[in-house]
């Protein structure tokens, strides 16, 4: 085959030009896919286990969430999915086809697609192991768009069983760095290529809670001015792409974890945000929301909140009383005018940045006073 060209997407991802990306990693990128995470019930499977990213709070716990929201039923699901007006879904764990999760799997891919239509697209993670016929087959009857392989060495024949069942066949593996593993990934990739499998996905290889301290005496080291990327993980997977590129004809991805933790949150926060967004709230560049805040245990806030709208022209729908403060458009109190009013009421005044959502899942990323915030501005311009 001839020499081939490595293209990044505007996600901050890697792929061979003229072979794209697969279907579940466009929709991921744009934000468009709800995580589903069945359980964090598995096999422990010592491929991967030791390296496994998943929070002690839901390793090996019987609990389900759809992205950020501990969900405990199809209606939690279905209000998660229109929340951010997803295009599709993602099931992980855990093991979604570990045999006591089998029903559970195949009832959520059914109820998605009754609720959202057949082009409503679902793609699942395993680690294979208990893959067989029978499964692929229930998988395929349920409307299963695309499966993503993670196994262990004596278990990829298993894959055999996904090709011509009507969805995408591929695996999604780490690459980390070290000559077995990728002497293995290697091979992994030129079988997949031979049975006519789709794709490969290679994850920039992590470093989280969870695992840094295995990862540190495994000899793994943090890549320099990053939080979470162990170092050579990228350099590794961009030599195996240019190497195995012009052997195979598969789909091969590389996703960074600017990819994950940056483009894939910010554009799904970004749809998040414009449905639940309040009138005084005001949507970021990264998909948080934004206002103005007024605190003040001297003042009546009823009367208060009627002399601002008067005094500063505010729309009603745009000024609120919640838990004791008055929240109104940031860019109405970093006016000089308000900080001097602010000033002269003796109140306190603060921009308060969130991310989108409401309840026990709202969080305050940032809480800065009115002139500091202000100051923060011009400084940034």
């Amino acid at each position: 085959m001839k020499s081939t060209k490595i293209l990044e997407s505007k996600g901050s991802t890697f792929y061979i030009k003229g072979r794209n990306l697969p279907k579940g990693c466009q929709l991921c990128l744009k934000g468009v896919k709800v995580v589903l995470f069945l359980n964090g019930i598995c096999q422990k499977p010592a491929h991967c286990s030791w390296y496994c990213p998943i929070s002690e709070e839901r390793r090996g716990k019987d609990i389900t969430f759809a992205d950020e929201i501990h969900v405990f039923s199809h209606k939690d699901l279905l209000i998660e999915i229109n929340k951010i007006n997803a295009k599709g879904m993602s099931i992980t764990g855990g093991e979604p086809l570990l045999e006591s999760n089998l029903e559970k799997t195949y009832d959520y891919i059914k109820y998605v697609k009754k609720m959202k239509g057949k082009k409503f697209h679902v793609h699942l993670y395993t680690n294979g192991m208990n893959f067989n016929e029978s499964i692929a087959e229930k998988l395929a009857e349920v409307g299963l768009d695309e499966i993503r392989f993670h196994p262990p060495l004596n278990k990829w024949e298993n894959i055999k069983f996904a090709l011509n069942k009507g969805f995408s066949v591929g695996a999604e593996v780490p690459v980390i760095p070290g000559f077995e593993y990728n002497n293995n990934l290697e091979n992994l990739i030129l079988f997949l290529n031979k049975i006519g499998a789709e794709f490969i996905n290679l994850n920039e290889f992590e470093i989280c809670y969870p695992n840094s301290q295995y990862l540190k005496e495994k000899g793994f080291k943090l890549k320099k001015d990053t939080v979470a990327t162990v170092e050579n993980s990228k350099e590794t997977a961009m030599k195996l792409i240019t190497k195995l590129a012009p052997k195979t004809s598969l789909k091969i991805h590389f996703c960074t974890i600017k990819a994950k933790d940056y483009h894939q949150l910010k554009n799904r926060y970004l749809r998040r945000a414009k449905t639940i967004k309040l009138p005084y709230e005001v949507i970021t560049e990264e998909g948080l929301l934004i206002y103005g805040q007024i605190e003040g245990s001297d003042e009546n806030l009823t009367s208060l909140k009627e002399l601002i709208i008067s005094k500063f022209n505010v729309p009603k729908e745009q000024i609120t009383i919640e838990k004791n403060k008055i929240r109104l458009p940031y860019y109405i109190a970093l006016t000089d005018k308000f900080i001097e009013f602010l000033e002269n009421k003796n109140l306190d005044g603060f921009v308060e940045e969130i991310i989108p959502f409401r309840g026990e899942y709202r969080q305050i990323t940032e809480k800065t006073p009115i002139k500091v915030f202000k100051h923060e501005m011009k400084g940034s311009k």
